[in-house]
């Protein structure tokens, strides 16, 4: 296989001034505290037209248990073109994309578990004063409600993202991305998501020979939502690895 220049980017992919490149992530989002973690996994293909233009698709799931109370699975789906200046070592992006968000929450009590809600017990005056608890079950309401706020993006989004990765050494490399969404629900989405990468290309003899890049990176993102009345940041973590043909 020809040497060409690569150079890792956030998302499983990476610049490669020509041909495919197919990636795919897996690993934990971490919503609020309040929150339970959830599973997730993504999957992303770039095509590179040119030196300076790409454009791709990936899909993104979250999926598990949000709370004691529901179980959620988060689908979203995004088209977009990346533009993209570029050196032997290093490379930087704008791309404009457009989404499509669907998330479908489950009633653990109701569909799951097939539990009744606890009615209300009734107080009587020689009983002790009660109103901790209410207040306590009124937090712990506002609580799952802000977990369920956080998947309230449903339907189109657009927005605009700028990202890069530079190759520190010939084995190892950083990325960086943000990127900065519009739900039609009316919600805003801000996601910056650092991340790491290895060139498994360099110490594996067959993707030398029939590759033209193979990257693993580990990626942090911090998400954070707006419009919703949430407090707050939540982290999604990714191990993934990139294929270039």
């Amino acid at each position: 296989m020809s040497e060409i220049s690569t150079v890792p980017l956030p998302g499983q992919t990476a610049y490669m001034e020509q041909g495919l490149s197919f990636g795919m992530g897996f690993g934990v989002y971490d919503p609020l505290d309040e929150c339970d973690c959830m599973g997730a996994w993504q999957v992303q293909l770039e095509y590179f037209y040119s030196d300076w233009i790409s454009g791709g698709a990936d899909v993104r799931f979250f999926g598990g248990d949000l709370d004691r109370d529901a179980m959620i699975m988060y689908q979203r789906y995004r088209l977009n073109v990346r533009l993209h200046k570029a050196s032997d070592d290093f490379d930087l992006y704008v791309e404009p994309f457009l989404g499509l968000e669907n998330t479908s929450i489950s009633a653990f009590r109701k569909q799951v578990r097939g539990k009744k809600t606890p009615s209300k017990q009734q107080h009587y005056w020689w009983d002790d004063d009660d109103e901790g608890t209410v207040e306590a079950d009124s937090l712990e309401e506002r609580e799952n409600d802000d977990c369920q706020k956080l998947f309230t993006l449903d339907g189109f989004s657009i927005g605009l993202g700028l990202g890069g990765g530079y190759n520190l050494t010939r084995y190892f490399s950083v990325t960086a991305g943000t990127h900065v969404e519009y739900n039609f629900s009316k919600a805003f989405l801000l996601n910056i998501v650092p991340g790491v990468a290895f060139n498994l290309r360099e110490v594996w003899p067959w993707a030398k020979r029939t590759l033209r890049s193979t990257w693993v990176s580990f990626e942090i993102g911090a998400l954070k939502t707006f419009n919703n009345d949430i407090d707050g940041w939540s982290n999604v973590f990714f191990l993934g690895i990139q294929f270039g043909a």
